[in-house]
């Protein structure tokens, strides 16, 4: 019988088709909010914290504003209200339901900032408390890993981004959008055999990325964490050089995360040397990516070949993929 999980896997060009339906008006309406504002904080958790962090690169790159990822505890343990005056404060749950998130986003909206949900419930807490809401038009996912709930709400950062951005820049990120679906059916065909079997061998691993897709790594970790019970660790190559690398040796698989982006990619694929004179086995996923792939929305593609590692990875290993270990879909926390 097939998986919910391998079900939603490839639902996902769909259901980004289906996000950007309305990925221009949404463009323009982020526009409107966030005019008076210089700045983006960005309140998220577990694979939406993983989304953020590609907010964190996409949008100084663009448009030219800092982002700040928040620190829901500060809200939710130590009863404080971090200043977010002129900041568009943006909550991004694909769920809708993660207390901490939505405390952010509420308290933010008690000082007078504009705040934006990014959920696949436009019915949910966190969107009651937004002035403007993105639904990601994913149909419910019913097995713990997110996979289209993750993509879809890369996609939605793509445009917050080109909302925020000069008009010339975000017709040019929007028009990179339109290509991600096609792409991401591509993407679905890669094969991860090889990686498999490398990752196969061990039960802790490590994956590295940088710029935009530093993101792709962190998701790629958990993904392979949740699904196959191995304790996988994300780094970029500074930091994985700081230290981590003398723990990285034959029972260490590494999984490169380095798709089309000259900067980024060529420092995580100059590790390859250390590596392997560690003795670590090493998986590259990027090259081998459908192109032209655009950079700056490569992170929605190159996640893709990583769920596909896991669920593969975890089938292997008897798991079930739609509930493992013990893990339920929705983790509220304060």
């Amino acid at each position: 019988m097939t998986s919910a999980l391998e079900t939603e896997l490839h639902a996902q060009p769909a259901a980004l088709r289906a996000f950007l339906t309305t990925a221009a008006a949404s463009a323009a309406a982020v526009r409107d909010l966030a005019a008076a504002t210089c700045g983006v904080v960005v309140a998220a958790r577990g694979s939406s914290d993983n989304a953020a962090r590609y907010a964190q690169y996409l949008i100084p790159l663009v448009a030219e504003r800092e982002v700040t990822l928040a620190t829901p505890s500060l809200v939710t343990m130590y009863g404080t209200s971090p200043e977010v005056w002129r900041r568009l404060v943006v909550g991004v749950s694909q769920s809708g339901r993660s207390p901490d998130v939505v405390a952010v986003l509420r308290d933010a909206r008690e000082q007078g900032a504009p705040t934006l949900a990014v959920t696949n419930d436009p019915d949910s807490d966190l969107a009651a408390q937004a002035d403007l809401v993105l639904p990601l038009h994913v149909v419910a996912e019913r097995s713990v890993a997110a996979t289209g709930t993750y993509t879809a709400s890369l996609a939605a950062l793509v445009v917050v981004a080109a909302g925020l951005a000069p008009e010339p820049a975000a017709d040019a990120l929007l028009a990179d959008l339109d290509r991600v679906p096609d792409l991401v059916e591509r993407a679905l065909e890669t094969d991860v055999d090889e990686a498999v079997e490398v990752f196969g061998g061990s039960w802790r691993g490590v994956t590295v990325g940088r710029g935009v897709n530093l993101a792709t790594a962190h998701e790629a970790a958990l993904k392979l964490t949740e699904l196959t019970g191995s304790l996988v660790t994300p780094f970029s190559p500074a930091d994985l050089r700081h230290g981590p690398i003398g723990a990285v040796g034959p029972a260490t698989p590494v999984l490169l995360v380095a798709p089309v982006d000259e900067a980024a990619s060529a420092s995580v694929l100059d590790l390859r040397p250390e590596l392997r004179e560690r003795g670590a086995p090493v998986v590259v996923t990027g090259p081998d990516l459908p192109g032209p792939l655009p950079g700056l929305v490569s992170p929605i593609v190159a996640v893709v070949p990583a769920q596909k590692l896991a669920w593969r990875l975890a089938l292997a290993r008897g798991v079930d993929v739609d509930a493992p270990g013990g893990l339920h879909k929705i983790t509220e926390t304060e």
